[in-house]
């Protein structure tokens, strides 16, 4: 299952859909978020990447992030969770 998100991924953003991203971990499938059209992530974003990626794997199933650029970029690449998320 591939979802694109495109705004912000942050504390307001979960607040609306986090719902919505804890849906995913049920999907039953490896689950791809393509985060090109997103600028900021803040501690509440990874946050919930985090756990998302634990109930998958808890189910046998990959969470895989594309499209990170900027801000994000910057972010996974300081919290080393570039091997954990992009396979890189």
């Amino acid at each position: 299952m591939k979802w694109n998100i495109d705004t912000n991924f942050d504390a307001e953003y979960l607040q609306q859909f986090g719902r919505r991203i804890d849906s995913l971990a049920g999907a039953g499938e490896d689950v791809t978020l393509d985060l090109s059209s997103v600028t900021f992530i803040d501690s509440t974003g990874i946050g919930a990447l985090v756990a998302l990626h634990k109930k998958l794997t808890a189910s046998g199933h990959r969470l895989k992030i594309s499209g990170l650029r900027g801000q994000p970029l910057q972010l996974f690449i300081n919290l080393k969770l570039i091997p954990l998320f992009c396979g890189g």
